[in-house]
C-alpha cells in the first residue's frame, strides 16, 4: 500500500490522445469526470503503458471507453499492479 500511496502522490499527465477520444462523446466525458481522481489516474496509465502496442492500447482504451459510457466502474487490476 505504502509503495502505490507513494506513485500516487506523485504528478501525473493526463495525456491528450486519451483525454481527447473521451471529450468525444459527451456522455463518456460527463461521466468519466464523476469518476475519482483516484480512478482516472490509474485507468489512464494502465491505458497508456500499452501505448507501444497499438492493438492493446486500442483494446483497453475502447473497453475504458465502453464502461465509461455505461457510467460503470471497472474493478480489479486488469494487471496494473505489475506498474505499480
Amino acid at each position: 500500500m505504502d509503495k502505490i500511496r507513494n506513485v500516487l502522490s506523485e504528478p501525473f499527465v493526463f495525456p491528450d490522445n486519451i483525454l481527447n477520444k473521451l471529450q468525444a462523446d459527451p456522455t463518456v466525458w460527463n461521466n468519466y469526470q464523476q469518476f475519482s481522481d483516484t480512478y482516472k489516474r490509474i485507468r489512464i496509465a494502465y491505458i497508456q503503458a500499452a501505448e507501444i502496442r497499438p492493438e492493446e492500447f486500442e483494446k483497453r482504451l475502447n473497453n475504458f471507453i465502453n464502461k465509461t459510457k455505461e457510467n460503470k466502474i471497472i474493478t480489479g487490476f486488469g494487471g496494473i499492479d505489475k506498474y505499480y
